[in-house]
């Protein structure tokens, strides 16, 4: 996903170390924005080793509305295993920490299967954004060649949460289709972004679910 470092994505590159640096018009997780739906800069940083582990670490500033703004440190880390040819299974943690909102503070656990042209995950929280809701996330990601430097992408999610002080159940799907076109290390991508409503989020608003993104990444 474009707008968060993705668990899982560093295994899909060459061994070794690397990263980006981005900007984009809406940063969005899950298809909900966390820069207050204005632009947005961030840095990645991303570890493929061998036997399979990989990690990796985002830093951004995160506004969950005009007068609650932080500092978002994301990690995770992981390995692949091999199923057959061209399919691989991963497992993996991710955790993140804001340090100016400590109470969103959360981490979760995943499991994936890994192809050339598709990844399914599922991510499991027993306290989501701090919400003392256990949560799971189930998500499915295309990408499909359209030329030498151009590529279609398409991602669908769903969230389900139970428990806790804010809902006893609640859920959001979520989705981005869109295109990219790489010029050697520089990435130029746009996106339609949405989510339905209901879900665990507190600070988000109905009214502004589908949006398109503009974003440029950098690798180095």
């Amino acid at each position: 996903m474009a707008a968060t470092a993705s668990a899982g994505t560093a295994c899909l590159h060459a061994e070794g170390l690397g990263g980006t640096l981005s900007v984009q018009s809406d940063a969005r997780f899950r298809g909900v924005s966390y820069s207050d739906e204005k632009p947005n800069a961030q840095a990645t940083l991303t570890y493929d080793g061998t036997s399979g582990w990989y990690g990796g670490a985002l830093l951004t500033k995160v506004h969950f509305g005009p007068w609650v703004q932080s500092t978002l440190l994301q990690g995770y880390a992981g390995r692949v295993f091999g199923l057959a040819t061209g399919l691989d299974a991963e497992a993996g943690v991710q955790v993140n920490r804001f340090d100016g909102i400590t109470r969103y503070n959360y981490g979760e656990a995943y499991v994936g299967l890994l192809a050339e042209r598709w990844n399914a995950r599922l991510y499991a929280s027993n306290d989501y954004y701090g919400t003392k809701q256990r949560s799971l996330y189930a998500e499915l990601n295309l990408n499909w060649p359209l030329s030498a430097s151009v590529q279609a992408f398409a991602h669908a999610g769903v969230i389900d949460t139970r428990g806790g002080a804010y809902a006893p159940h609640s859920s959001r799907t979520d989705w981005r289709a869109g295109a990219a076109w790489r010029y050697g290390v520089a990435e130029l991508q746009l996106a339609w972004v949405g989510a339905g409503r209901g879900g665990p989020y507190t600070w988000t608003a109905d009214e502004h679910r589908q949006t398109w993104v503009l974003g440029l990444s950098v690798a180095f």
